[in-house]
């Protein structure tokens, strides 16, 4: 049995309605203006997989249908067979909403790059608030 990894749960408030955020974010292909971090370019591939253009080169992702509940999840792939969840929630908050990532320390992962990488998810959902805000304020 795998001992649960390390996580780390990062948000952002962002003060535009949840239908209009989650309406953007829930589109892989607006990943590019915000998420450096996951992607420079995106394009569809072959069934559910979209092929990322990546700070580690090209990888593909599958991302979560929409839905009902705010759920964003994407799962990235390597060449390797590797695959690395990354749970995220657009979440309700009076007027607007809330988007939490959930970051988790992988056991090759060093405490540097974890930090590193928390840091990156904070930088690119500020940057999502600033764009969406600026976007539809």
């Amino acid at each position: 049995m795998q001992k649960p990894f390390k996580v780390k749960n990062i948000s952002v408030s962002i003060f535009i309605p949840y239908p209009i955020v989650y309406e953007y974010i829930s589109e892989p292909k607006n990943f590019p203006e915000w998420a450096s971090g996951l992607c420079k370019s995106i394009e569809q591939g072959t069934g559910q997989e979209w092929v990322l253009e990546t700070p580690q080169g090209k990888l593909k992702a599958v991302f979560t249908p929409k839905n009902e509940y705010g759920i964003l999840d994407h799962t990235v792939l390597f060449d390797n067979g590797q695959k690395v969840e990354n749970p995220m929630r657009v979440i309700r908050n009076g007027e607007g909403c809330e988007i939490l990532f959930t970051l988790f320390q992988t056991p090759d992962m060093s405490l540097e790059k974890f930090e590193e990488d928390a840091n990156w998810v904070q930088k690119d959902l500020n940057e999502l608030k600033t764009l969406v805000e600026k976007k539809f304020g």
